[in-house]
């Protein structure tokens, strides 16, 4: 019977293979420190691992049609200064919206790719690329290889990548390092984390409910604009008042 060189080596314990720096240990978030930009949200900060968007990754957020993406991403965007690329976006920026964000035009980039090889092609190269942000709104359903592809691209990249989705996309199995559902509510925007790499996945994830911005809020009907307010007499009751949206 002939020897090996490794027939001559120590076993490895289990406590061996625990300290091993690419051995991940379930709900535990020692290996998980990545750059990683503050969302703006201080309660969504607070529950993902690095405190903000992971950076060089890919981010998967599925929705219903097109559902608060401004709202969930606007004050990471106002704190950064490089480019911001829309790759496929499914409407018109409305640039007086990311002028009043205060976002200079000059940092937008949309690149059009309805044919969904196109959009492919130019995901790998944008994300490879390291451009700041990138926003890509897939323009058909994606297969787990293809959003693989998109991942890899994104780990030779330092920026903020997002990939949108559409909602039933949950359902299927993805590589991206971040995943998370947002819909808008009454309340607000819904955001409801179902994978983040380095944490173990619960059965129940309970949703975050973002409020609207105040500059959101409904306003009083046009002809109650210059109405004087009305003071409320000692002793009498206040009937509290809802305000309403203008009408056209």
């Amino acid at each position: 019977m002939t020897r090996t060189p490794s027939d001559n080596l120590p076993a490895t314990t289990l406590e061996q293979l625990l300290l091993r720096e690419d051995t991940w240990r379930g709900h535990s978030q020692r290996f998980t420190a990545r750059a990683a930009l503050a969302t703006g949200h201080k309660a969504l900060d607070e529950v993902l691992l690095n405190q903000g968007w992971p950076l060089g990754c890919l981010i998967e957020i599925c929705q219903p049609d097109m559902q608060g993406e401004w709202q969930l991403l606007m004050p990471a965007l106002r704190d950064m200064s490089g480019l911001i690329v829309l790759l496929n976006p499914p409407a018109t920026p409305f640039s007086q919206a990311f002028i009043q964000a205060g976002i200079d035009l000059d940092r937008l980039i949309v690149v059009a790719a309805p044919q969904k090889h196109h959009f492919l092609a130019a995901f790998l190269e944008l994300a490879r690329a390291s451009v700041e942000v990138l926003l890509a709104w897939q323009p058909a359903p994606l297969s787990y290889t293809e959003v693989r592809k998109c991942l890899l691209a994104t780990t030779e990249g330092t920026g903020l990548s997002i990939l949108f989705r559409p909602r039933q996309s949950r359902q299927q199995n993805s590589p991206a390092s971040l995943r998370l559902v947002a819909q808008t509510v009454p309340e607000g925007l819904e955001i409801t984390i179902f994978k983040q790499k380095g944490q173990l996945q619960t059965r129940q994830n309970r949703p975050l409910i973002l409020p609207l911005p105040k500059s959101w809020a409904a306003q009083p009907a046009y002809h109650q604009l210059d109405q004087p307010a009305v003071e409320s007499q000692p002793g009498a009751q206040e009937v509290p008042r809802q305000a309403t949206r203008s009408q056209p």
